[in-house]
């Protein structure tokens, strides 16, 4: 899973194995050590609703070092078994912007990066789109 904070925006994207994960198991988590071996690390995670928070219907928050987006299940299963779906976005009343969805592979193939579980790039095959957004 990809992170990324830009202003007042924050963006998940997650490959095919994390997108099943979260439809099938409620929840996918990743983290970052800041600093040397032993130091502080960033958690962020998205999570589907459950019976203790069903009344939540999208949300962020952070608890120490731990950033979590919650999300309806419902709406994962729909986004998680379509093909055409790209993410689930929503606005905190704050102004934060939370876009969470799926990785495509880039079409840049001048790329170091190990895309073999990314979603097929709908693009790919079009001469003309031969770069991708650099994360």
């Amino acid at each position: 899973m990809k992170l990324r904070l830009r202003g007042d925006s924050l963006r998940l994207r997650l490959t095919q194995t994390e997108v099943l994960t979260l439809r099938d198991q409620g929840a996918f988590e990743e983290a970052t050590t800041l600093g040397a071996a032993a130091g502080p690390r960033l958690a962020y995670r998205v999570e589907t609703t459950t019976a203790q928070n069903s009344a939540v219907a999208y949300a962020v928050g952070a608890s120490g070092t731990v950033v979590s987006v919650i999300l309806p299940a419902a709406e994962v299963t729909t986004w998680a078994d379509s093909s055409s779906q790209v993410g689930i976005y929503f606005n905190e009343p704050w102004g934060l912007k939370v876009a969470v969805e799926k990785d495509f592979r880039c079409l840049d193939p001048n790329r170091d990066e190990d895309e073999t579980d990314n979603f097929t790039n709908p693009n790919e095959g079009h001469p003309h789109l031969d770069t991708c957004d650099a994360d």
